[in-house]
């Protein structure tokens, strides 16, 4: 990635399955999640996509692209953003689990203290990305982390309950 020029005060949160048109037929289907090697190899071989941080469902995690450079992640956010992938479906009856929660917590605390960063400057995917898909318009191009992402009490580990 390129260095930052802007200050980081977003951070997205991803899940590794979406939808996505079909190459060969221009239909929409359902990429689901892969493993956290390959997951990475797919995003670190693509020569415009980045992300900082992937978390594997039993808490693992790795590193990408260093913070202080810009990963190319979400549409017009990617320069002031810090991404997060999570390796889940993003299906919205994926589970994620408690490991890969936890690491999460723990990983948003650690930017969250460093970066001065608020509560309302953790996002979704699907809070930034609100396209449709150009091969069936009437469906959104980014879901993720999708409905089964327990985005709210994750967000009360990290800050407090309100």
């Amino acid at each position: 990635g390129a260095a930052r020029t802007q200050p980081s005060e977003l951070v997205v949160i991803h899940s590794t399955g979406g939808p996505t048109c079909d190459a060969a037929n221009g239909r929409p289907i359902w990429v689901r999640a892969t493993t956290l090697d390959e997951s990475l190899r797919h995003i670190e071989a693509h020569p415009t996509l980045g992300i900082h941080y992937m978390i594997d469902r039993d808490g693992t995690l790795a590193r990408s692209v260093p913070e202080d450079q810009v990963a190319h992640h979400v549409f017009g956010h990617s320069g002031r953003s810090i991404a997060i992938e999570l390796i889940n479906d993003g299906d919205g009856r994926d589970p994620f689990a408690e490991p890969q929660l936890a690491a999460l917590v723990s990983l948003l605390r650690d930017i969250v203290q460093r970066r001065g960063l608020a509560r309302s400057s953790i996002v979704r995917h699907s809070d930034l990305d609100a396209a449709p898909m150009p091969c069936d318009r009437t469906q959104r191009r980014k879901v993720d982390p999708g409905a089964a992402f327990p985005y709210e009490a994750v967000l009360d580990r990290v800050f407090g309950a309100r």
